[in-house]
């Protein structure tokens, strides 16, 4: 099956705001120009078996610091930050209720790294964010996590993941939204929703890590002050 096929609703809805697709084994990688908290988006779906439906796979990036805006501070909090990714548990058979918590990926990162500890605090402020609740239940994705994306862009193979998280060479925030999809009425409503509920989550990632980086920030002028 053609994983690009029944992205033509998404494209058409996207179509003002990308600069450059490229396809990939993946999907459609889109580059977009628009004012939302993500730059690029891949497309990918999965035809159900024995159904004209699909499941929807949407992948969000967004680069909120680049390999040259890389500093030590920056490069201090990313172990900070790499505890705080997310997951979205959904718990109840009638009334579904949402809330994140520490994400499978985060728990994996601190097995294997003792200086990585679990951090709830973008799990909370993504609980406390009334808006984003509402667009969730409208929603009730099957997967929605929100993670640190590692590059490995230009590195020859074989690197293991302990070395990339030490050496950390950009930050990028990624949030993943799978959906089982039916097309027809509804379908352009449901898109957006999940751009928009997408587009909150990230913004409250950026948000959580700037305030991470200021407490680190802090923390190196006491280490500097006290030597």
């Amino acid at each position: 099956m053609d994983i690009l096929e029944g992205q033509r609703l998404e494209l058409e809805i996207l179509k003002p705001f990308v600069k450059s697709t490229v396809r990939t084994p993946a999907g459609l990688m889109l580059e977009l120009d628009w004012d939302r908290n993500f730059e690029r988006l891949l497309l990918s779906s999965k035809r159900m078996s024995f159904s004209l439906d699909s499941t929807q796979m949407y992948v969000a990036a967004h680069t909120m610091v680049s390999r040259d805006a890389m500093d030590d501070i920056w490069k201090c909090c990313f172990t900070k930050l790499l505890g705080t990714g997310v997951a979205l548990k959904s718990t109840g058979l009638v009334w579904r209720k949402h809330t994140f918590v520490v994400s499978s990926a985060v728990r994996k990162i601190t097995e294997m790294m003792s200086d990585v500890s679990e951090d709830s605090s973008l799990a909370e402020s993504l609980n406390g964010d009334a808006a984003l609740t509402r667009l969730i239940s409208e929603v009730s994705p099957d997967v929605f996590t929100v993670d640190l994306s590692v590059s490995t862009e230009g590195l020859p193979p074989g690197v293991e993941l302990r070395t990339l998280l030490t050496q950390p060479r950009d930050i990028t925030w990624t949030a993943v939204v799978e959906r089982y999809v039916t097309r027809g009425v509804g379908a352009k409503k449901l898109f957006m929703s999940i751009i928009d509920m997408i587009d909150i989550a990230l913004a409250k990632a950026i948000e959580n890590s700037k305030r991470l980086r200021g407490s680190s920030g802090k923390g190196q002028q006491v280490t500097r002050s006290a030597q």
